[in-house]
């Protein structure tokens, strides 16, 4: 049976620094993982990246929460100045092979910290996942950046946790990718209005279908989830 949305909204608590998992959620994330409880429970802290849901869950839910996300505009600088304070090792999982040296390159230069191992969000065979994670448990890795794009990044961590390691994975979506073209992927102005959606529409055309019709699709569903509880309560 089918996690109910706001079932999976009451789990979000503030923010915390704290080994395991942490993902994050927006209207397109949620409907890749709302089917999948192993993943769902597979992640230790879950948040909303997504502005327009967390005023959504604000107006319908009892639990106020704020917006997070893996980027500049969030929880990047706190996690990397972290990382330094606790001399984490630090590795990053994801994008292109030909933007994962950039992006490795323009943290360490902006943070002053060293990243121990990185490689590409590809993954092409079974063994290629197990030589990745010999080689993080091998290293000590203790703070692993993930972005491979839900569920294949919120898989990874999960799988890499059952191997016995304990450290503090973050995925991160887009940011590795963002992060290779520029350290500041959003202008100050689109960040202060909370229109960032607008302008990744505008840097990448291709999630016009997400944000003009399967968003609004999921509001619906939210919406229609809220009402059938709300009626069975009043029963």
């Amino acid at each position: 049976m089918r996690t109910p949305y706001l079932d999976v909204l009451k789990r979000i608590k503030p923010f915390e620094f704290k080994p395991g998992i942490t993902s994050f959620l927006n209207p397109h994330s949620f409907n890749l993982i709302i089917d999948d409880q192993s993943t769902i429970d597979g992640i230790d802290q879950w948040y909303v990246d997504g502005i327009s849901l967390v005023q959504l869950n604000n107006l319908l839910m009892p639990n106020k929460i704020q917006r997070f996300s893996f980027d500049e505009t969030s929880l990047a600088s706190f996690v990397f100045n972290k990382a330094k304070e606790l001399n984490l090792k630090i590795a990053l999982i994801g994008t292109k092979e030909e933007l994962i040296a950039a992006a490795a390159k323009k943290i360490e230069l902006k943070y002053n910290i060293e990243i121990e191992y990185y490689r590409n969000g590809y993954f092409s065979t079974p063994e290629e996942y197990e030589k990745a994670f010999k080689l993080i448990n091998e290293k000590k890795i203790n703070l692993i950046i993930c972005g491979m794009g839900t569920p294949k990044q919120e898989s990874f961590l999960i799988n890499l946790k059952k191997t016995g390691w304990t450290g503090y994975g973050f995925t991160c979506g887009g940011f590795l990718h963002q992060i290779s073209d520029s350290t500041d992927y959003y202008p100050s102005f689109y960040d202060k209005l909370e229109i960032r959606w607008l302008y990744r529409i505008f840097k990448e055309p291709k999630l016009i279908k997400r944000y003009a019709i399967l968003y609004p699709k999921f509001f619906i569903k939210i919406l229609s989830e809220f009402t059938r509880q709300q009626l069975t309560l009043y029963k």
